[in-house]
């Protein structure tokens, strides 16, 4: 296949943030094909082939991915499917773009791994934390900086009303669909990896107090946390704190903390936006960027499958190795409130069975 020929691609769940954004992205970029789609439904799947203009519809995922007419692999699905299909998909030659958040567990994960580094000439990607892409130069460049001068402190907070509603359950609050994947804790987690490095230890508590109740009036027991707190090490000693929950009524708020020797970085990811704060600073601090950068990750992707196509190397990110040291953050914030213990991120017991 030559390099100028069109990428073909196939979807397998295309909902959500695929319609949010892969796929308006994609139709903009040329070069690009979409071929075949697998929804949940029959139904489903011919709205959005009409709608995105997809060449057909496929009534089995394996429709997709053993397609000879594709040559790359969006999984839209929830986690729980994230793994089986990335691991089919890579078998048969696909290139691979799996939503995140990245699977289950961390043993899904290094499973992953383990299967993009039997391919290394397929591109496989995990859709990255829209916080690190808009932030991440902005952030890096700043943490470098003698403005900021040495990283003291990383506090984050995450607040939502998500979880409040007694009598809705989403996907996100059931185990055996989203895994040890904890209110928007995996988002933080890569974000924060990429800007801060990762945890050496952690100890995490988690909390589901509120009742939830099926249709029918019937308690229903919440298998994901609703509320989590962690405090921890990152790996070069630097103390770092997170609240999460999905329980603040009536109110938002999303935001990183970064303090240096000499200034304090607060990122608004809600106003998005970047303030910073020193000695000489007004009270009010100054706005170092209010703009960020903007999202590429489709093209990013198309360009990695390019760069595959000529033999070259290629950079995305995450990739799966990456993305698997955030599924091995959040294995060891089940464990630690699991079992009431510091968990160490990178000791050879992490692994065990959480209670879900």
């Amino acid at each position: 296949m030559n390099d100028s020929d069109p990428i073909r691609v196939g979807f397998i769940g295309a909902g959500g943030i695929c319609e949010q954004r892969h796929l308006p992205n994609l139709t903009n970029l040329p070069g690009v094909e979409l071929v075949a789609v697998c929804n949940r439904s029959p139904e489903s799947s011919r709205r959005i082939q009409e709608k995105w203009g997809f060449a057909r519809t496929a009534d089995d995922w394996r429709q997709v991915i053993e397609a000879s007419d594709i040559d790359a692999v969006f999984i839209g699905t929830w986690p729980y499917r994230h793994c089986e299909l990335s691991l089919a998909a890579l078998a048969a030659k696909k290139h691979v773009f799996c939503q995140a958040r990245m699977c289950m567990d961390w043993a899904e994960a290094r499973q992953m791994v383990a299967a993009a580094g039997s391919h290394p000439g397929q591109v496989a990607m995990v859709c990255p934390s829209p916080f690190r892409v808009r932030w991440e130069r902005t952030i890096r460049e700043l943490l470098a900086s003698e403005r900021f001068g040495r990283l003291l402190s990383v506090t984050a907070n995450s607040m939502t009303s998500a979880n409040c509603d007694p009598h809705q359950i989403s996907w996100r609050e059931r185990g055996e669909l989203s895994g040890l994947n904890i209110l928007q804790v995996g988002i933080y987690a890569e974000t924060l990896n990429a800007w801060c490095g990762e945890y050496a230890s952690l100890k995490a508590t988690t909390a589901t107090p509120l009742q939830k109740f099926d249709e029918n009036g019937r308690p229903v027991e919440i298998q994901i946390p609703q509320t989590v707190a962690i405090t921890g090490t990152l790996d070069g000693g630097v103390l770092c704190s997170e609240f999460h929950t999905g329980l603040a009524a009536g109110y938002e708020r999303a935001e990183i903390l970064l303090c240096g020797s000499a200034a304090t970085c607060r990122v608004d990811l809600l106003a998005q936006q970047v303030e910073l704060v020193s000695a000489s600073s007004s009270k009010t601090g100054e706005i170092i960027d209010s703009v960020g950068d903007d999202w590429h990750v489709e093209a990013e992707f198309l360009a990695a499958v390019h760069a595959a196509r000529r033999g070259e190397s290629w950079n995305v990110r995450p990739n799966f190795v990456e993305a698997e040291r955030y599924m091995r953050k959040m294995q060891a914030i089940h464990e630690s409130a699991r079992d009431g213990a510091v968990g160490h991120l990178h000791s050879k017991s992490i692994g065990s069975e959480p209670a879900l």
